[in-house]
């Protein structure tokens, strides 16, 4: 996994930016865990990722169990963020079935291809 993350601060929010590669289950559970660290460092409740420069597997499995592994490893607070997610259009379809995983599962965790209209939503 070569990945790097960074956070600012925002007035309403905190933007986190996402620029690298991610191949497997574990690389996605890892940028998972890496994203997490920085809203807890932060404590915000809203929160742009930033991650157009990012590619992801293409596969939905792994997608799966990684929003399992939301619901049974990370804390029960992740219900009450509200998260837009913002990647490259040729991740649109594998994104928004983890979207609608997330969302089943009752996170407020939603994606966008542009980085306006995650904006929007978020602060909307």
């Amino acid at each position: 996994m070569d990945l790097t993350i960074t956070s600012q601060k925002k007035e309403e929010y905190l933007l986190i930016e996402s620029k690298g590669s991610l191949k497997t289950k574990d690389d996605l559970l890892r940028h998972s865990q890496m994203i997490y660290e920085e809203i807890i460092k932060h404590d915000f409740h809203k929160i742009l990722i930033n991650e157009p420069e990012t590619h992801f597997p293409l596969e939905l499995f792994p997608y799966f169990n990684l929003v399992k592994e939301y619901i049974d490893n990370f804390p029960p607070e992740i219900r009450y963020l509200k998260i837009a997610v913002v990647v490259s259009g040729e991740y649109k379809q594998v994104a928004e079935s983890w979207e609608t995983l997330c969302v089943s599962r009752g996170l407020q965790y939603f994606v966008f291809t542009s980085f306006k209209e995650a904006s929007n939503w978020l602060l909307g």
